[in-house]
Order: C-alpha cells, then sequence, then structure tokens
C-alpha cells in the first residue's frame, strides 16, 4: 500500500481542501486545521534568495513545514494539483552543519523533517556549489526516475538553482 510519512495513501484524500476559506487572501491556499495561508509561485523560478525575498515582498516567507500534519497535507496538496507537481523551494537552509527555518530575525532548528531517500546528500555539482538550501522534490515528471513514495519529499538544493517556491503567512 503506497503511504506518505507512513501513514496510507486513502488517509491523505481526507486532508485535501479546495483551499480556499480561513481568511486567506485571494490567491492562497489555507490549510484545514490551521491559520496557515501559501501560495505556490509557479510563473517564474528563482534562485533560493530571490524566492525568500519575493515571499517577504508578499509580507510572508518561504514555507516552513515544522509539523507532520502539515508535511502531510502539503504532499497531499500538491499531488492532487498538476500544476504544483516540480521542485519548489521552501524555507529551510543549511547554517554551519546544522538545518534551521531561516527566519526575519532569528532562525529555527529544524526538528521534524521529510528527506527523500540519500538526503541530504549535500552533493556538489560541477559549479562546486554546495547544497545549502531546501526543496521539495516534484513527482516522477520531473525527477526523472524517482518512486512515488519519494515524490515531494525535502532536497537539499544548490540555492543558485532556479526553482518554484511556497510562501507562507497567517491568514
Amino acid at each position: 500500500m503506497t503511504q506518505f510519512l507512513g501513514i496510507p495513501y486513502q488517509f491523505h484524500c481526507l486532508l485535501l481542501s479546495a483551499g480556499i476559506a480561513y481568511g486567506c487572501d485571494s490567491g492562497w491556499v489555507a490549510r484545514p486545521g490551521s491559520n496557515s495561508c501559501y501560495k505556490f509561485v509557479t510563473t517564474q523560478k528563482v534562485t533560493w534568495s530571490q524566492a525568500q525575498g519575493l515571499c517577504r515582498d508578499m509580507k510572508s516567507r518561504l514555507a516552513t513545514l515544522d509539523s507532520k500534519e502539515e508535511m502531510i497535507w502539503m504532499r497531499g496538496y500538491r499531488s492532487f494539483h498538476p500544476s504544483l507537481r516540480d521542485y519548489a523551494w521552501i524555507g529551510g537552509a543549511e547554517v554551519n552543519g546544522k538545518w534551521v527555518w531561516k527566519g526575519d530575525v532569528v532562525d529555527s532548528p529544524i526538528l521534524t523533517t521529510d528527506w527523500g531517500a540519500g538526503e541530504p546528500n549535500n552533493k556538489i555539482g560541477e559549479t562546486g556549489e554546495p547544497q545549502d538550501c531546501l526543496a521539495l522534490f516534484g513527482d516522477s515528471t520531473h525527477d526523472i526516475g524517482q518512486a512515488i513514495d519519494q515524490w515531494f519529499r525535502w532536497d537539499d538544493g544548490r540555492c543558485s538553482y532556479a526553482a518554484n517556491f511556497i510562501c507562507e503567512k497567517e491568514g
């Protein structure tokens, strides 16, 4: 049976929402049972730092998936919406060898994780740049050969890579 975060896939169907409710601005998606609103930016691909700045311009931050429930919802929501299935930046970064959620003023340690198989691997590419920024894998149409249980899990990516991104703010 296919599972996300150890929970049978059928359960994820209960976690999906149209996302229009709970005081979110137009163009933002609400996560049921929380006061979080998300904007999935798929119209432009930017570096992690640019994504962070664009989220701040929208009075938000790159998404911080800091609970198992939030991770399950995000995976389910993205799997239900084909336009959201590409690689996307979220708000974590590696600082001095530790993964943290980057805050406006203070960073906070990442305590709950959803790394893909073999991640984080800090694979150094042709440019010599380390993988210090946190992203969500896409589905197998974008990450060829990836098993379904690895879709939308965490990846350490090169911060200079241009990708979609997900912003989060309170509703």
